[in-house]
């Protein structure tokens, strides 16, 4: 045989309520902050991405410059 459990009411129904409204907003605090670590991590690597080919092109910048110089073209 099964007990219903009774229904709830008052200060127990109030409690009740209160710990399910702070389990979702424990939830939902936890799902933004996962949320902005990977916008942030994302971020960065493209900030990585970006200064690796600014470095790139500097680096074929000064290679073509110590080709002109070598051959004294100015």
């Amino acid at each position: 045989m099964t007990e219903e459990s009774p229904v709830k009411r008052g200060d127990a129904a109030w409690k009740e309520q209160r710990e399910a409204i702070s389990r979702r907003n424990a939830e939902a605090h936890k799902r933004a902050l996962d949320q902005k670590r990977t916008r942030a991590s994302t971020a960065a690597a493209h900030q990585r991405a970006e200064m690796d080919r600014e470095a790139e092109q500097l680096r074929n910048l000064n290679t073509r410059l110590s080709k002109q110089q070598a051959r004294g073209v100015r």
